[in-house]
């Protein structure tokens, strides 16, 4: 049988099972976010994701030779699961508020529930480094488009100002997310974490009165 851990043999010995290439991959890519979210991507090692997969550093260099492609494959992986939170919600039978509201309650729910993958990229987010920055306005460049997609369906329903700049109003919203994991983390309770939703919410939604729109959708 083909399992994750080390088997218990003999009197306290230990042998490394084997798992397909496919999951021990999947398993080594775990470890590093768990690993990046402790020690921070500048900081983290192979022999961190070693320690927590109870593997050989040298098994986790076959998968990924350098720091340079462990950090890429991590990030990747984080990147992932963040535009997975606010690109599959279903937005057809929903207000953009609702939509929205899904959207920000998704990263409070991530916060809660898959911790580390929140912390990689709020780290990520002061990583002004040459190596990860471009990486990481990418990344943000997708989550600030998929807002945009629900502002300006909001615009074109009559639920939002026309006046409303799309650009400008995801990023604040996309800012606001890390406001609200920030929050989290920081101990905050279910009511202050509803009250700082329903702002972040209206405070978007209600801006674009003064006449600078987008110039382009």
């Amino acid at each position: 049988m083909v399992v994750s851990v080390h088997s218990l043999i003999g009197q306290g010995k230990f042998v490394r099972t084997r798992l397909p290439p496919d999951q021990r991959r999947a398993q080594l890519l775990r470890c590093a976010i768990a690993a990046f979210a402790e020690y921070g991507i500048a900081r983290a090692t192979h022999a961190h994701v070693a320690e927590r997969a109870e593997v050989s550093v040298s098994a986790v260099h076959s998968y990924f030779r350098t720091r340079e492609d462990l950090v890429a494959a991590t990030l990747n992986e984080v990147e992932s699961r963040l535009m997975d939170i606010i690109v599959n919600i279903d937005a057809q039978n929903t207000s953009v508020h609702e939509t929205l509201a899904m959207m920000v309650m998704g990263f409070d729910k991530a916060a809660q529930e898959d911790p580390e993958i929140i912390k990689v990229w709020l780290d990520w987010s002061t990583g002004f480094r040459a190596d990860v920055w471009p990486g990481y306005l990418r990344m943000q460049e997708k989550l600030h488009g998929a807002v945009r997609k629900a502002l300006a369906r909001g615009k074109r329903t009559g639920s939002l100002s026309p006046q409303l700049n799309t650009a400008a109003a995801a990023r604040l919203f996309v800012g606001g997310g890390h406001t609200i994991a920030l929050a989290r983390f920081a101990g905050a309770s279910r009511r202050e974490i509803t009250i700082l939703i329903d702002h972040l919410i209206k405070s978007i939604t209600a801006i674009g009165h003064d006449g600078a729109g987008d110039e382009e959708e």
